[in-house]
């Protein structure tokens, strides 16, 4: 277990939500999607079918998924703990935890940022999380 979710493929595991959302596999097109699974159990068992490695934190137990309307805006709040403790490890002089595929994609690293600099972006990307869906 961890502190944080793991993804051990990006794509694969967006490849994953897109099925689950349309109804259309995007892991193998022109067969069935996979059903939502309704226990962690059934998710780490259909991850692992497709090669997909997810380390959930520790004290993670359940799964639960919404799926958005147009009409309507969901407001996504993270987990008051997660929150934090990021704060708590930017303060302490850690690095942004940015996923690695940021830096895959756009072939760049972050940069050395201050401590404000760096609960700066934590609070955009929050306020991005929150809201961004339909994307």
């Amino acid at each position: 277990m961890s502190s944080r979710i793991e993804i051990s493929d990006d794509i694969l595991w967006g490849q994953l939500l897109l099925s689950w959302a349309t109804g259309k596999s995007h892991l193998a097109p022109g067969h069935a999607s996979p059903a939502l699974p309704r226990t962690m159990k059934d998710l780490q068992k259909q991850a692992s079918e497709i090669g997909l490695a997810i380390t959930f934190p520790d004290g993670m137990v359940g799964v639960q998924f919404v799926q958005f309307s147009s009409e309507t805006i969901v407001i996504k709040l993270p987990p008051k703990e997660m929150v934090e403790a990021t704060e708590a490890e930017l303060v302490a002089g850690l690095q942004y935890p940015m996923p690695q595929f940021y830096d895959d994609f756009y072939d760049t690293r972050l940069p050395k940022m201050t401590t404000e600099a760096a609960l700066d972006l934590h609070a955009a990307r929050i306020g991005d999380y929150a809201v961004r869906y339909s994307e």
